[in-house]
């Protein structure tokens, strides 16, 4: 799967106009989130599916995707830091270029699809919160 953005909506629904946007048919179900939904907690979700769906035959899916979940973990908790996004992406770059089996090459795609169209929410998730001592105002 993928997650695109409401701009894209009236995009075909076929194999082609998909993978443009760095989404797959997949099993051909669709689904509709609101603007409400914090997208990574969303695709954490996906991804705590595909590591309990990696057979474990190959590393990149066995291991890969449990270190991108615990990456995103560690984005969710407000433990991560600027340089955590770009070992991200490069971790699902390599997770996707190297498992054996459908799963493991599509497993990052959620990922890579918020990277690129909801990058302000991994963002914002970095950013350090700015605190007022007592007394400085």
């Amino acid at each position: 799967g993928g997650c695109i953005p409401a701009e894209f909506l009236d995009t075909p629904v076929d194999y082609e106009s998909l993978t443009k946007l760095g989404s797959i048919m997949g099993s051909g179900g669709l689904v509709i989130i609101d603007d409400s939904t914090n997208m990574p907690d969303f695709v954490n979700f996906f991804m705590d599916f595909c590591e309990d769906e990696s057979c474990g035959k190959c590393i990149p899916c066995r291991v890969g995707t449990v270190q991108i979940r615990k990456l995103l973990d560690k984005l969710i908790s407000g433990e991560g830091k600027p340089e955590d996004l770009e070992k991200l992406d490069k971790l699902c770059q390599l997770v996707k270029s190297t498992s054996l089996c459908g799963l493991g090459q599509s497993a990052p795609n959620p990922v890579l699809s918020t990277l690129k169209y909801f990058k302000n929410e991994y963002d914002i998730l970095i950013q350090p919160t700015q605190t007022v001592e007592a007394g400085e105002s």
